[in-house]
C-alpha cells in the first residue's frame, strides 16, 4: 500500500467509525439524536487507494470548548503518519473556527506531544471522565490541551522513495524541532503526490485564466495556492532528483503560482502576495550534490518571487557511495539541524 496516496476527506457519518473507534480503546458514546457525540461538528476519515478505511477522526464543541473528540488508525497502519494527517486536518479547522485551545482526553499522549499539546494538571468536567468507574482504574486517559498562536507551518512533503525516506526523516527532525521553538504553531502538510497533485493541461489553463479574471480565489482551484499563502513558514522535503528534484513538485509549484493571488505583475516586475517569513529545504542524495542544487535554487527564485523573505537548506548527501558510513552522514544532518 502507498501510505501517500491516502486521501483525507470530510464526511458527516459518525457512525462509520464504531468498529474503528472502540476496538482502538476510545469510547463510543452518542447523543441523543444517536448520530454523533455531543457537540458533534464534523468528520474525517482517511481512505485507501482501494476505497478501505484507514482511520477517522472527529471534532466538537462541549460548552465553549473546542475538542479532539476522536483520532485513530487502523493498528497495522499506526506510525504511517496517517494519524498526524488527520490531526492536522481537524485543528486546521477548528483555528478556521474561531478556537483559541483545543482540548483532548488521550490514551497516547507522547504522539499529541510531537504535535504541541501539553499536559493539563486536572481532567476538565466536560469529558465526565471523574463520574466513570473505569476513571483512574481500568481507563487512564491523559488530559491535554493546545493553545493556537495563529502562526502556521505549512510542510510541502515530497519525501517520495521506493524505500524508507531518509528526506522525511530529516524532515521530522526540523518539524519537531519547530514545534518545540514554537508553541501553538499549526503545522499543515500537502502531500506532493500524482493523484493529489493535479498538472495543468490545456483546458484547466483557460478555466484558471478566467477564474483569475473573475477573482474567483474561493474557487478549489485554487485550494493549494490559498494555503501556502496562508503560511506563516514553509518547509519543502524533496529528494535529490537528476539535479534537482522529483517532477511532481514542479506540478505543485505551476498550482500555487497564480497571478494576483500569490503574486502580481508590476512595472518593476514581479511582486509577491505572501507574507511567508522564511522557506526552508531539506534535501538528500544518493551522490554528491557538489555546490549547486539546481533544485534549491530554482525553489529560492520561486519563493522570492512569491514574497517569502528568507532561505535556508539543509542535505545529507553521499549516501549511497560504496562504503560511506550512511548513519554518520545523517547525524551530521540532524545535528545541523537542530543547530539551526
Amino acid at each position: 500500500m502507498n501510505i501517500r496516496k491516502i486521501r483525507i476527506e470530510e464526511t458527516a457519518d459518525y457512525l462509520q467509525f464504531e468498529e474503528l473507534f472502540t476496538k482502538s480503546g476510545l469510547e463510543f458514546n452518542l447523543d441523543e439524536s444517536g448520530r454523533g457525540p455531543e457537540g458533534l461538528i464534523t468528520c474525517w476519515k482517511a481512505v485507501t487507494e482501494d476505497g478501505r478505511l484507514a482511520g477517522g477522526a472527529a471534532i466538537t464543541r462541549k460548552k465553549g470548548v473546542f475538542v479532539l473528540n476522536d483520532l485513530a488508525v487502523e493498528k497495522e497502519l499506526r506510525s504511517s503518519g496517517i494519524g498526524m494527517r488527520l490531526a492536522e486536518t481537524a485543528m486546521i479547522r477548528l483555528a478556521g473556527l474561531g478556537a483559541e485551545r483545543i482540548v483532548i482526553t488521550s490514551k497516547a499522549p507522547l504522539f499529541f506531544e510531537k504535535l504541541g499539546f501539553y499536559h493539563l494538571n486536572e481532567m476538565p468536567d466536560i469529558f465526565g471522565c471523574r463520574d466513570c468507574h473505569q476513571y483512574g482504574s481500568t481507563c487512564d486517559p491523559a488530559p491535554m490541551a493546545f493553545d493556537i498562536s495563529g502562526e502556521r507551518l505549512l510542510f510541502i512533503d515530497s519525501c517520495i522513495t521506493t524505500h524508507h525516506s531518509r528526506t522525511r526523516r530529516l524532515c521530522d527532525v526540523f518539524l519537531w524541532k519547530f514545534i518545540r521553538e514554537h508553541p501553538g504553531v499549526l503545522v499543515d502538510t500537502v502531500m506532493v503526490e500524482k493523484g493529489l497533485v493535479e498538472p495543468l493541461d490545456r483546458e484547466a489553463i483557460y478555466l484558471r485564466n478566467d477564474m483569475i479574471e473573475a477573482e474567483a480565489w474561493d474557487d478549489p482551484m485554487f485550494e493549494l495556492a490559498r494555503q501556502f499563502k496562508a503560511a506563516d513558514h514553509v518547509l519543502i522535503g524533496a529528494p535529490y532528483w537528476d539535479c534537482a528534484f522529483p517532477s511532481i513538485l514542479k506540478v505543485y509549484i505551476e498550482n500555487i503560482v497564480v497571478t494576483g493571488l500569490t503574486f502580481e505583475e508590476t512595472e518593476n516586475g514581479y511582486s509577491g502576495l505572501c507574507p511567508c517569513e522564511d522557506l526552508t529545504y531539506i534535501t538528500t542524495a544518493g551522490g554528491p550534490i557538489f555546490g549547486s542544487n539546481l533544485g534549491y535554487d530554482y525553489i529560492r527564485g520561486i519563493g522570492a518571487m512569491l514574497g517569502v523573505s528568507s532561505f535556508r537548506e539543509f542535505r545529507a548527501e553521499n549516501l549511497d557511495i560504496v562504503g560511506n558510513d550512511v548513519e554518520k552522514i545523517m547525524a551530521e544532518a540532524v545535528s545541523a539541524i537542530e543547530r539551526g
